[in-house]
């Protein structure tokens, strides 16, 4: 097992210089600006912008308890049978750890689901890996909140 610290040494040292923000940003803003780009691409039906942001690996867990890959939700979003209409963060937070990153946050949604529209509160957690230089989203949890809750 020693002869494997040096390498993983190297790894983190990697994940950590990979995970430059930016210019001014810090990693935690970079997700969150992230997060930002995946909820408008997803309102604005941005199908180039979303094959970007998510994860060929995805796994995304709506707030029904369905769980979709990449290919399904997009095809969900393409076919029509679910349409964002407006996604409003209400509260967001990001922590980084090295090539992964995690956001929480509550988002108000406006969605058609099958011909029916819908407005939710939805507390989320979307994690993140950094690959090929930028945040991809690998894997989403929404739970609804109860139409009287307010977050805190």
């Amino acid at each position: 097992m020693q002869h494997l610290r040096p390498l993983w040494i190297a790894f983190l040292l990697l994940c950590a210089a990979t995970a430059a923000a930016g210019p001014g940003r810090t990693p935690e803003q970079a997700l969150v600006a992230a997060d930002t780009a995946r909820m408008e691409a997803m309102v604005a039906g941005d199908f180039a912008a979303l094959e970007r942001v998510l994860g060929d690996d995805l796994s995304y867990g709506h707030s029904t308890g369905q769980v979709q890959g990449k290919h399904d939700f997009l095809e969900d979003l393409r076919s029509g049978a679910r349409r964002y209409r407006a996604m409003t963060a209400v509260e967001t937070s990001a922590r980084a750890y090295g090539c992964a990153g995690v956001v929480t946050g509550t988002t108000s949604v406006e969605v058609e689901a099958k011909g029916r529209p819908l407005a939710l509160t939805l507390r989320y957690t979307a994690t993140y890996a950094r690959q090929h230089g930028r945040w991809v989203l690998v894997a989403y949890q929404s739970a609804r909140l109860p139409d009287a809750a307010t977050p805190r």
